[in-house]
């Protein structure tokens, strides 16, 4: 069997076609990021410098040394700018970004920010005892669906807290960075759809079957699509976040995943570096949903361009919907929602099942699991019945 793996998987990569399509999409992808990195903090070096560098020097553990350099630099360059005497040339001395008007700012949104993170453990005290009370508040009047989520609540927010400070500039851009998504299902459309429509379209479906373990091909194949998939998406994912580790000072890694901006309140405590495999993890989820969908509909038919056309019109629908239609239950069964998952795990969102509340990230997870094996499922037996009925 890991023979007929390896031989499928190995089929696959061989197409020139697609060799080429990767190479081109690599070399795009990476002009893109580039250009969306010179959109901010700024397209003037001595500013990127200036800013990066003065994230560097406030980086790492709480020190009131730090806090207070922070402070002293916003107020002195918010008085020059008060006082509207500033230059508005560039490279002006005794400034870190070039700009007095950009240490201004560099120096308030530093300062918001440690604001932020530094009295972040107080605030979730303040939301856990609050939910606290309200959980009592529910059980005294009798509603315990109620009470259980204000419960659960509380257990999401205790013990949290921050004990560094980084710049996350590069992480944010990286998670809100959607194009090489894009770039993976045009190629991943093209690869799959022949998957097994192709040998019925030249003839060779006839000699592959008359192999003796003939039935356990259809599964193989299926396996070698999803390595396929899997190595694809890997590289992209890769590229990206070298290319952003490379524009960007990414330190912190280890920091809660809730130091993020739009993770303030998220429901989840890994780590940074733990959310970004999980986000890359819920893209390739969906990526194989529609893989199998695609290799499904290529077991029906004998024309791969049947495949590539279906399952092309199919991922536009969803985007579209995704888009455009407001429906939580769509939304759950809809698996390109897991393209930007962080729409999911970003704020505190129950379900009641059962009159237990549950996370509603799990749902669009559960449905896009069920989905695979449903897909995945319907290629394998199409398969085989195809086989049966041709040999």
């Amino acid at each position: 069997m890991s023979r007929m793996i390896a031989f499928e998987f190995r089929k696959l990569l061989r197409n020139r076609l697609l060799l080429i399509m990767t190479l081109l999409f690599g070399i795009l992808n990476l002009f893109r990021i580039v250009r969306v990195s010179a959109q901010y903090p700024s397209n003037v070096e001595s500013f990127r410098n200036g800013y990066f560098a003065v994230y560097d020097e406030v980086s790492g553990e709480w020190d009131n040394e730090k806090i207070q350099y922070v402070l002293t630099e916003y107020k002195k360059a918010k008085a020059v700018v008060d006082a509207g005497g500033y230059s508005t040339e560039p490279d002006q001395p005794g400034t870190h970004t070039g700009y007095v008007f950009g240490d201004w700012g560099l120096f308030e949104e530093i300062r918001d920010a440690m604001d932020r993170l530094y009295h972040y453990e107080g605030t979730m005290t303040a939301l856990t005892q609050r939910a606290a009370d309200y959980a009592a508040f529910y059980e005294e009047k009798g509603n315990a669906e109620q009470a259980e989520r204000n419960r659960k609540i509380a257990a999401t927010y205790q013990n949290r807290s921050v004990h560094a400070f980084y710049g996350t500039l590069g992480f944010e851009r990286y998670l809100k960075y959607d194009f090489s998504t894009l770039l993976i299902l045009f190629l991943l459309l093209p690869m799959l759809s022949p998957l097994f429509a192709r040998e019925h379209e030249t003839g060779m479906h006839g000699l592959l079957y008359l192999t003796p373990q003939y039935q356990r091909l259809p599964l193989a194949k299926l396996l070698a699509g999803f390595l396929a998939a899997a190595a694809v998406s890997v590289l992209f994912f890769a590229e990206d976040i070298l290319v952003f580790r490379y524009l960007y000072p990414m330190r912190g890694l280890s920091q809660p995943v809730y130091t993020l901006p739009d993770y303030f309140y998220s429901p989840l405590s890994c780590s940074i570096g733990c959310w970004l495999l999980l986000n890359g993890a819920c893209k390739l989820l969906c990526f194989l949903v529609l893989g199998s969908l695609c290799a499904a509909i290529s077991a029906a038919v004998k024309k791969e361009l049947v495949p590539f056309g279906c399952t092309a019109a199919v991922t536009v629908v969803l985007l579209v919907t995704d888009a455009y239609v407001e429906s939580p239950v769509l939304s759950v069964f809809n698996p390109v929602t897991l393209f930007w998952s962080g729409r999911l795990f970003c704020e505190f969102r129950t379900v009641s099942v059962c009159g237990t509340p549950v996370f509603y990230f799990w749902l669009p997870i559960a449905a896009a699991a069920a989905e695979l094996l449903l897909f995945s499922a319907l290629a394998v037996l199409l398969g085989k019945r195809r086989s049966r009925r041709d040999t």
